[in-house]
């Protein structure tokens, strides 16, 4: 069965510890993380392993049965080739290990691409985590071709974003397309505001190979993240986020038995 995962990006700035509560309460299995870059929401991670947030967090992942599919996003730079804990890179390897991650997560950025990339694919084999490159337009990785061709045969693998209203020509793309990438697929990220957008297309990732994760994420601010408790408001958001990811998974044809 496809885990299904709720990335940080739909809840900011809900700290993570509030967004495992929320996605417990959802029913949703798993969450993403965003610890490699240090913006205003995200202070909590400014210290490394020396955070506060990270005792509270893995008390909190404990508690709740709730696993973490990835930590990210890692720009690929020059900063790769300098062994320092203080860097961005470190900070998410070392965390996602704590953690319990899955994933590491990299988008380009200055050097060249492939060459980074395999850097942090083979550190990221020392923490026990894979590394996935995610095509970001207006880089020099924007498609899935590209991410693929950068990954090549590190052992990482790359991030395929889906429109979960395809027609019927993009559907069968999407089904081909995985099943050429065979084992590179890390994980389909959905954006939550296309998901609330409309119903989505039933049976859409019907062939998706049950250990590929799904992950809500790419959108900002579709579940307000405030700074009080979660509420039953956060719960039905994500829970109808959740419910329309299930109709992609679902055939169509597929009976509900009891």
């Amino acid at each position: 069965m496809n885990r299904i995962a709720l990335h940080q990006s739909v809840v900011l700035p809900m700290d993570p510890v509030r967004q495992v509560a929320l996605a417990g309460a959802a029913g949703v299995e798993s969450i993403g993380l965003r610890v490699a870059a240090v913006a205003d929401e995200q202070e909590w991670w400014s210290k490394g392993l020396g955070s506060p947030m990270l005792r509270d967090l893995i008390e909190a992942l404990l508690a709740s049965r709730v696993t973490v599919l990835d930590v990210g996003s890692v720009e690929l730079g020059p900063d790769l080739h300098v062994i320092d804990g203080r860097e961005a890179y470190v900070r998410a390897l070392e965390i996602g290990v704590r953690i319990g991650a899955q994933y590491v997560t990299a988008r380009a950025g200055r050097g060249d691409p492939t060459t980074l990339f395999a850097v942090l694919a083979e550190l990221a084999q020392h923490y026990q985590l894979r590394a996935l490159m995610t095509p970001t337009p207006g880089t020099a990785v924007a498609t899935l071709a590209d991410a693929a061709r950068v990954v090549g045969d590190t052992g990482g693998g790359v991030v395929v974003d889906v429109d979960p209203h395809a027609d019927d020509d993009a559907a069968e793309a999407l089904a081909d397309t995985i099943a050429d990438l065979g084992p590179l697929v890390g994980y389909v990220r959905i954006g939550a505001r296309a998901l609330a957008a409309g119903p989505p297309r039933p049976g859409l990732l019907a062939t998706l190979p049950p250990q590929v994760a799904v992950a809500i994420g790419a959108a900002p601010a579709d579940v307000p993240g405030t700074a009080g408790p979660v509420d039953s408001d956060h719960v039905a958001r994500v829970t109808a986020l959740r419910a329309a990811v299930d109709t992609l998974l679902r055939h169509p044809r597929a009976e509900v038995t009891r």
